[in-house]
């Protein structure tokens, strides 16, 4: 029924990816070129009843704010009805995107679909990221990798999120931002220096036996003679 569809080689690193649009278990449909335009995209493929998957993907759905902040996208693609897909999207706790390819068009044109006696026809694991540019910029197949790991990747060609402690030297700043965080105030030093200037100038007056205040020097008090 699907014949017209070939199985297409597995997408390598720097080659176009497979455009797909496809229902979602969350309500809509989702088309990969206008997530792309966007931002990274992380498309990962699932089996809907495999336990394993579903563990995967919880641990994915804890970094999926993370990828969002570093604007980008998680795409998660199964062999499945919109009820399967939609118990997956529960049993993950995915938040973004949970595709469901019924007709296994898209399985076949990413090089992805097998068929096992048990299970029929599903997708291999496979977890990619797709740029900007639409091409793929990182795949792992038959493997996955860390969410953290996913993480990284995505913040590489995105550049974001920026990382609270990034702007390192706090003396740096100080020094660029202004003298308050480091220097005294020029009214606190002038002030400092008059307190010293006026204990130095009462030390005279007591030993000159005037009253302290103002030390008129006697050069300028005009002198009677006779």
């Amino acid at each position: 029924m699907f014949a017209r569809t070939k199985i297409g080689p597995v997408p390598e690193v720097g080659a176009e990816a497979p455009e797909f649009n496809l229902s979602s278990a969350q309500g809509g449909q989702l088309r990969l070129s206008m997530r792309t335009a966007r931002g990274p995209v992380v498309v990962a493929f699932y089996r809907p009843g495999d336990e394993e998957d579903v563990e995967y993907f919880k641990a994915l759905a804890t970094k999926e704010e993370e990828i969002n902040l570093a604007a980008g996208s998680v795409v998660a693609i199964g062999v499945a009805e919109p009820t399967g897909a939609r118990n997956f999207a529960r049993a993950s706790g995915l938040k973004s995107y949970v595709l469901y390819d019924y007709a296994k068009v898209t399985s076949r044109q990413w090089g992805l679909l097998e068929k096992d006696r048990k299970q029929g026809d599903y997708a291999r694991r496979a977890v990619f990221v797709v740029g900007p540019d639409h091409k793929i910029a990182h795949a792992w197949v038959g493997q996955r990798p860390e969410p953290d790991e996913i993480l990284a990747k995505v913040s590489e060609i995105s550049g974001l999120p920026k990382p609270p402690e990034e702007p390192e030297g706090d003396g740096k700043e100080a020094e660029e931002g202004g003298e308050k965080p480091k220097k005294m105030s020029a009214e606190e030093r002038e002030k400092i220096k008059a307190e010293r200037r006026a204990a130095r100038e009462a030390g005279k007056s007591v030993k000159n036996g005037q009253p302290a205040g103002e030390a008129t020097p006697e050069t300028e008090a005009p002198k009677e003679e006779g």
